[in-house]
């Protein structure tokens, strides 16, 4: 003969647990702060997320980037692959060298509109190579941002 009394904890235990755990899984979500930083001619929106700016080392920066292209910048995409019709986001893994005014991307992730990721690709930090950040670009704006 089992416990009622027990069943009732029991359930309660269950669900508690279900609970803490449904709320930890998004707590990275929960960290994001993206902060605007600028739009490019085309009407894309940059962003970076102010919670996850890391010092890698002497006036290197690693943070995560956000974009949202304007229609005209998603059609550029779609034009170099179909699968990006539907593009929406596109969130970026970036090293910035706030010194020498390059950056790098490590992590690119294309997403739909309905968070699906459409495309995921991981840069080895040896095959991503320093590209100078131009004057009046986007990137430029992120520096500012970040390298004050």
């Amino acid at each position: 003969m089992t416990n009622p009394g027990w069943k009732s904890r029991h359930g309660w235990v269950v669900v508690l647990l279900l609970i803490t755990f449904l709320g930890l899984s998004h707590v990275e979500a929960w960290g994001e702060d993206w902060k605007f930083c600028t739009q490019s001619e085309d009407g894309t929106l940059y962003y970076y997320d102010a919670t996850r700016v890391t010092h890698v080392s002497e006036g290197v920066l690693k943070f995560w980037g956000k974009a949202v292209p304007s229609p005209e910048a998603a059609k550029k995409f779609v034009k170099i692959d179909p699968k990006f019709t539907g593009l929406h986001t596109i969130i970026s893994l970036i090293e910035m060298n706030c010194a020498e005014r390059k950056r790098r991307s490590l992590w690119i992730i294309f997403y739909d509109k309905n968070g699906v990721a459409i495309e995921n690709v991981d840069i080895t930090p040896g095959e991503s190579s320093w590209e100078i950040i131009l004057p009046g670009s986007a990137q430029e704006s992120l520096l500012a941002a970040l390298c004050e």
